[in-house]
């Protein structure tokens, strides 16, 4: 299982551990008690939690995949070039290793002495990874610390994030200009192979091609069928999923499919592993940057800065025709999945270590501190094996043999429904249920429709905050208790205004104006990762605009008054506030995902109601119920575009309230529509396959 999945051991013990501790000053002593100083400092000088919460993070993702990728193929591997959750999982890890390699060795004073001990760490965590069929991890610490002993540039008071380590950066471009050369100046022959068993049948695969990123020729599969030889290669890579391949439900490949379907391929072989190294590298200038720079703000600003240029680099580099390609490692598959790593990590850092709510990710937590032994107990199925080993009465009566069998159960009833459904729509079906939004589509980036969606969703944030916010401020200038809106009013102007820019702009960009809905709406399939992003970014820059023409027309009212933006209440929680947000979320999202469903369209077709006027009736409802609590964000653009031009601490320290909670709820509303109400997830087992041109 571990090598299918393509994770391997999670080198994170007691030395490590004990140096996941960010460098603090000296204690300043004055205006304080020894006493209640001393409490501060230990309070601050604490293991780093975040970092344990990624860790387990990764660990969840992980059996998430193996066990559930079967069950919800858009989760599982990609079957070649693309890129899904679980290929995330692997660079995650890498990139852990790079952070924990700069905190152990950023002081190293005896190199060789150092250098023996990464040496046997690595060798540990190789035979570690010869029982889990994985040692990529051993490759990429060995690189990693060699890097930090012996090519850092250390001098007492001159530490730069980028001067103090430039050959560690020269080191990671060295790697990937030889990966690079190999990966596509390498003649690839035409070559033979034969099956296990059946010695007489000998394939042939015709290449005789440089530079070929497929299954079938490129130069990484060359090179390990060269030096580690065929038998020693995986026997089922992912790539037998493509359909070109024809694979049957019992996992055989037929005779007539392409020769190349029936090799084995190592996705953990030699030269991919080059690239992971570099993983380890750029994961090493983070944990610089925990080690050296004391603010929070300067950690995220550094952080920040990194993940996006590597984001945007890796981007650029699919532009060109590079692939996003995990069982190669690509170096743009590199890149993205870095930066993916920096923004999750940064993200639990602000979450966790700077707000301090770890309540959240207690459990994170836990798995993070026992990542190892949870591995090894997933891994190698001690854990299925144990649950079964407990029956009633029978051997038979054990839990793992009832999941199936109720799994069973559901697929017969599905798969009945499923052919119900199909003779129905063989005598005229009335709705058809559009296919799911790829993950990553550069070719919308060409249109101009693209474009003029975002334009659409800008001005629909911005005008939905100008009219929102200036009704705010108004009501809060009244003197008179009885004038105004109140608070009813405040209500109807969100909710209006939802209702009136939904009916413009639906058919333009679809009338999100709503990272949250964005986002749900990603979650379902219904757009791609880059229209999400896009449509997040346009709002946000709406919302900012919108406030700032408020504060423009009504200064002084608006300075004095609050700004219009989102805060915990006094007298509420912040775990209440979360709860309101969520569930106000949820509220929004699943009445987007029910108006505008097309079955209920259909069924419904006869009633002449609007999409956008039940939205915007939910939208009403829920300010109603929560403006006493948080004011009601349920919309992350708008609760930011308040907060940067309001720019108060206050406001700030509560906002993470108002991007998590939407994007619970959002995940939730669309969990529950599509996995329960639309039985998506026995569905997902046919309509999300990975596209047969990857």
């Amino acid at each position: 299982m571990a090598k299918a999945a393509g994770y391997g051991p999670v080198p994170f013990e007691d030395e490590m551990q004990k140096s996941f501790r960010p460098p603090l000053p000296p204690p300043d002593f004055s205006g304080r008690e020894d006493g209640q100083l001393l409490m501060l400092y230990r309070k601050k000088n604490k293991r780093l939690a975040s970092l344990d919460a990624f860790r387990g993070l990764c660990i969840f993702l992980m059996m998430l995949v193996d066990y559930g990728g079967h069950v919800f193929p858009t989760i599982a591997h990609s079957a070649w070039n693309g890129i899904h959750l679980a290929d995330f999982v692997m660079p995650f890890f890498l990139f852990i290793v790079g952070v924990s390699i700069a905190l152990v060795y950023k002081k190293a004073p005896n190199r060789v002495e150092a250098t023996r001990k990464a040496l046997l760490k690595s060798v540990k965590l190789f035979l570690v990874g010869i029982l889990l069929q994985e040692q990529r991890i051993s490759i990429g610490y060995i690189v990693g610390a060699i890097c930090e002993i012996w090519l850092s540039i250390r001098r007492k008071g001159d530490v730069g994030i980028i001067k103090s380590y430039y050959w560690h950066w020269i080191a990671a471009l060295a790697i990937v200009a030889v990966y690079a050369r190999l990966s596509y100046g390498l003649y690839v022959p035409d070559w033979q192979f034969s099956l296990p068993g059946d010695q007489h049948h000998v394939f042939t695969v015709k290449c005789s091609v440089k530079g070929d990123v497929g299954p079938a020729c490129n130069s990484a599969g060359m090179i390990d069928r060269y030096v580690l030889g065929l038998s020693h290669l995986y026997a089922k890579p992912v790539y037998k999923n493509l359909k070109v391949c024809n694979m049957s439900s019992n996992k055989q490949v037929p005779e007539d499919a392409p020769s190349w379907c029936h090799a084995p391929f190592d996705p953990e072989g030699l030269l991919s592993s080059l690239t992971a190294a570099v993983t380890c590298i750029i994961g090493l200038q983070f944990g610089h940057v925990l080690a050296h720079i004391q603010d929070h703000k300067g950690r995220l600003e550094n952080w920040s800065g990194f993940s996006v240029f590597f984001l945007v680099l890796g981007l650029f580099l699919v532009r060109l025709g590079f692939p996003i390609n995990k069982p190669l490692y690509s170096i743009s598959y590199m890149l993205i999945t870095s930066a993916s790593a920096g923004i999750t990590f940064a993200a639990l850092y602000l979450l966790v270590d700077v707000y301090g709510q770890r309540w959240l990710t207690l459990p994170l937590e836990w798995m993070g501190k026992h990542s190892l032994t949870i591995f090894m107990v997933v891994s190698s199925n001690l854990a299925v094996i144990a649950i079964q080993g407990f029956y009633w009465k029978s051997p038979e009566n054990n839990i793992m043999n009832w999941i199936v069998s109720l799994f069973v159960q559901s697929l017969s009833m599905s798969k009945e429904v499923s052919e119900e459904g199909q003779a129905t729509h063989h005598h005229g079906k009335d709705y058809v249920d559009p296919p799911p939004a790829p993950l990553l589509d550069f070719g919308e980036v060409k249109l101009w429709s693209f474009y003029r969606a975002l334009i659409a969703e800008f001005i629909a944030t911005l005008l939905f905050l100008y009219v929102t916010v200036a009704t705010v401020i108004g009501h809060k200038n009244q003197t008179d208790p009885c004038g105004g809106v109140g608070l009813l009013g405040i209500a109807w102007a969100f909710g209006g205004m939802i209702f009136v820019l939904v009916y413009c702009t639906a058919g333009i960009s679809g009338g999100h104006i709503n990272p949250a809905v964005t986002f749900g709406l990603f979650l379902a399939r219904k757009v791609s990762l880059i229209r999400a992003v896009s449509y997040m970014v346009a709002q946000c820059l709406g919302a900012i605009c919108g406030v700032g023409l408020v504060k423009a027309i009504m200064k002084h009212p608006y300075n004095s008054l609050g700004g219009g933006a989102n805060a915990v209440n006094a007298g509420y929680s912040t775990g209440t506030a979360l709860g309101a947000e969520i569930i106000g979320t949820f509220v929004l999202v699943y009445t987007v995902f029910s108006a505008t469903d097309p079955k209920r369209s259909a069924r419904d077709s006869h009633v002449p109601v609007l999409a956008p006027l039940p939205i915007g009736f939910a939208v009403f409802m829920v300010h109603l119920a929560t403006i006493p609590i948080t004011g009601t964000g349920i919309n992350p653009a708008r609760s930011f575009g308040a907060a940067v031009i309001y720019n108060n601490d206050k406001i700030w320290d509560d906002h993470w309230v108002f991007w998590v909670g939407p994007f619970v709820g959002a995940l939730a509303a669309a969990a529950y529509h599509q996995y329960i109400l639309r039985a998506a997830a026995i569905k997902a087992l046919g309509s999300f396959r990975s596209n047969p041109t990857n």
